[in-house]
């Protein structure tokens, strides 16, 4: 059976936010930003499922562990 992941909106912007230049992202494009969503939780809730026993069946710890990755993996660059 597959586990639902909730990840809420907060958290989504703050993940893609955290890794795009704020002036990318348009909020009237909600259309462009409902089909990136739709992905990302796509993706996400495989890589889950995946990983979640490693990390003793806690879906949260791997969302954790994801940001820490992402933020190594997209570091800010001064302007």
């Amino acid at each position: 059976m597959a586990t639902k992941i909730i990840i809420t909106e907060k958290q989504l912007k703050r993940i893609v936010n955290n890794h795009l230049q704020e002036d990318s992202w348009q909020p009237d494009d909600d259309r462009k930003w409902n089909l990136l969503e739709k992905d990302l939780r796509f993706v996400v809730e495989k890589i889950i499922d995946k990983h979640k026993s490693n990390w003793g069946d806690d879906q949260y710890a791997v969302i954790g562990a994801m940001e820490e990755i992402f933020q190594g993996m997209f570091a800010k660059v001064e302007r």
